[in-house]
């Protein structure tokens, strides 16, 4: 426990010393991303400079990456968030960094997700933020993956690289958090067998899950016309029916988004 308690102690100063925000982060124990990932966050931004970054789940990691696209001068942010009450904190605290330019911050509730799934429970609705909000992404380098929350239903984060798998550029990496959990040790075998590409277990606090999908261009054989299929070539058929329990009632919201 000492050990752990410096390490991210340890994290935390030379994150702090790397970032040039004036203000404070929002609280980085318990549910958010701890001080290693975000240190790590920062550290491989910088150096790998992603064109275009998508995260699930706002907070202080939507700040850690801005920063980061603010210091290389380059870069975009798709942060999907689906508390309005959260989203509303992350983009005042954008502002307040003079960072919204970097951060395109798209707030959905969640909806029942239609394509594959790792959960085949009939007393629960699999529900996931809103494919309609990743409609017009393509070539994302980066994806960095901590909500919805576990409570959402079981296996919630599962649904983040099947929606994302044909949007992605070659070599693009996936980062999930809190991947020492047994739900995300399943959804990380799970993407690892059906999707392919490389994984590696990152032993930061609560574990972080680390993908390289190594995707070819598509090549266009018949058409130009788009197609909205899935790798198991299902069509996903977009509900517009948000879910209308937007409370702050949760008493297990590990995202990053909840605090």
């Amino acid at each position: 426990m000492d050990r752990q308690l410096y390490r991210q102690f340890e994290a935390f100063h030379w994150l702090t010393k790397r970032l040039k925000i004036q203000g404070r982060l929002p609280p980085l124990r318990g549910w958010p991303l701890s001080p290693d990932v975000l240190l790590e966050l920062h550290e491989w931004i910088m150096e790998t400079r992603p064109r275009l970054i998508v995260e699930f789940g706002s907070g202080s990691s939507t700040l850690v990456i801005a920063d980061a696209l603010s210091q290389v001068g380059a870069g975009r942010l798709v942060s999907i968030e689906h508390s309005a009450h959260y989203g509303r904190q992350t983009q005042a605290n954008l502002e307040r960094e003079g960072l919204s330019e970097w951060v395109d911050l798209r707030i959905g509730e969640l909806e029942p997700w239609q394509g594959e799934h790792l959960n085949n429970r009939e007393d629960q609705t699999v529900s996931w933020y809103p494919v309609a909000l990743l409609e017009d992404l393509q070539n994302v380098d980066f994806v960095l993956i901590d909500g919805p929350p576990a409570k959402t239903c079981e296996f919630a984060r599962y649904p983040a690289v099947p929606a994302l798998i044909d949007k992605l550029s070659p070599n693009a990496a996936v980062w999930l958090d809190d991947a020492a959990r047994g739900e995300e040790k399943r959804i990380c075998q799970s993407w690892t067998e059906v999707f392919g590409g490389s994984f590696e277990m990152v032993p930061m606090e609560k574990g972080l899950g680390v993908f390289t999908f190594e995707r070819k261009p598509s090549v266009d054989t018949d058409t130009d016309t788009d197609t909205d299929t899935d790798t198991s070539g299902n069509t996903n058929t977009r509900i517009e029916t948000p879910d209308d329990t937007d409370s702050d009632t949760r008493t297990e919201t590990p995202g990053d988004a909840e605090r």
